[in-house]
């Protein structure tokens, strides 16, 4: 009788692991009417969790500021490093030698780089990850690979940016990343390393966007830099919105503000006017405070983008990931804006703890001295300010998107 049980334990034990998808992530959006699935979906709440996580971990915080980097942020910045020397080792070919089709854009030697990436990914994401998590390794290298850029037609959009935000949200579902340590980094670090990279693969095999998602890139690539460049500003910015434009702003801060470096990409890889050639973001700087420029692109982003057919359809979904239907029925999330972040509020204990400790002194120490101790923190020079800063209402001209987000 007991072995009766134990065939019949095992057997069952046996016919969970078969029924189980083991193949790893899949698509699961094939027609629009998937698309109200998506928006109930696990994914759909993780992502946008995610996004508003970070949106306010990273207020007030510069990319220079010397908070917490642990060290598995660190392991996985060293794929992008050996994805850096994949492209030395794929140089571009040389101008004039055949296409292999009157249509075809780009310079074909990115479908070389893609296949080394693609030989190489999975073992690089299985070194960066923890030995215990290597059951994750298969489908977060397929979320990495396919956050590079479409091979075929040598294009990159909106969607390949989806994937990367898929990729480091299951690494937090997977607890390889903590989100008590490593949100803002995974923003302002992990993230800031990627678009360096996808910036790079642009202008070096000269990639294109889709022809019908260009437009909803503010720099026709990429969206998220902007939303999370907004968020740092909506604490104690160091500049206005319609200073944002101005070529001395950029140059002075592009290295502190994801929203200043983007700027600057654009007016060097742009030419002719800026209201020519990025329209959207021309209309932005039209704005007064920097939160009703973060509403205005979050909402566009929850509202527009993630929820358009085309850019939904060729993502995967896996066990990190669901397209299960979310039956927790937590409330919407939200970022309560102008508020320092928790990273920010340690930067000002250190330094209030410099200025304590100056005080005990015999002699005053004098602004040079001053200037140093506040170096040894951070480079960039951003001044302190309350805890809250207050919004003030302005009627100004917005696009549409954005009008709905002020009607909102």
């Amino acid at each position: 009788m007991t072995e009766d049980k134990e065939m019949k334990k095992r057997s069952r034990k046996a016919a969970a692991f078969f029924r189980k998808e083991t193949f790893g992530p899949h698509n699961r959006v094939e027609t629009p009417a998937d698309m109200e699935f998506w928006q109930q979906s696990k994914a759909y709440v993780i992502l946008t969790t995610y996004l508003f996580d970070v949106s306010s971990h990273v207020q007030g915080v510069r990319t220079t500021d010397p908070f917490p980097v642990s060290r598995s942020i660190k392991r996985l910045l060293g794929i992008f490093d050996a994805l850096d020397v994949l492209i030395v080792a794929n140089p571009p070919v040389v101008t004039g030698e055949p296409k292999t089709s009157m249509t075809e854009s780009g310079n074909r030697a990115f479908r070389k780089w893609a296949r080394c990436m693609l030989r190489d990914i999975y073992y690089m994401v299985e070194k960066a990850v923890p030995t215990k998590k290597c059951q994750h390794v298969n489908e977060l290298g397929q979320y990495l690979s396919s956050s590079f850029g479409n091979s075929t037609k040598i294009e990159y959009g909106t969607t390949h940016e989806l994937n990367f935000l898929f990729f480091v949200a299951g690494l937090f579902q997977a607890r390889i990343l903590n989100k008590e340590e490593d949100l803002a980094a995974s923003g302002l670090i992990l993230f800031v390393r990627y678009l360096k990279l996808v910036r790079r693969l642009q202008i070096t095999y000269s990639m294109v966007p889709p022809a019908n998602h260009g437009a909803y890139s503010l720099d026709k690539f990429q969206f998220i830099p902007f939303i999370w460049g907004a968020a740092q500003l909506c604490y104690d910015a160091p500049f206005s919105p319609r200073k944002m434009l101005d070529e001395d702003t950029v140059a002075k801060y592009k290295n502190s503000y994801l929203l200043a470096d983007c700027v600057g990409h654009i007016m060097m890889t742009n030419i002719g006017p800026f209201a020519g050639h990025s329209s959207q973001l021309w209309c932005l700087a039209a704005l007064s405070q920097w939160p009703d420029i973060y509403r205005g692109l979050i909402f566009r982003y929850t509202e527009d983008i993630v929820v358009d057919f085309d850019l939904i359809q060729p993502m995967r979904f896996g066990a990190l990931m669901p397209f299960d239907m979310d039956v927790s029925k937590a409330p919407t999330i939200s970022v309560r804006l102008g508020v320092r972040s928790p990273i920010r509020a340690q930067i000002d204990e250190a330094l209030d703890h410099i200025s304590d400790t100056s005080k005990t002194e015999t002699q005053e120490p004098s602004d040079d001295m001053a200037d140093k101790k506040y170096d040894n923190l951070s480079n960039s020079g951003l001044s302190l300010g309350s805890d809250t800063t207050s919004l003030t209402n302005v009627s100004v001209h917005l696009p549409n998107w954005l009008e709905a987000e002020e009607d909102r």
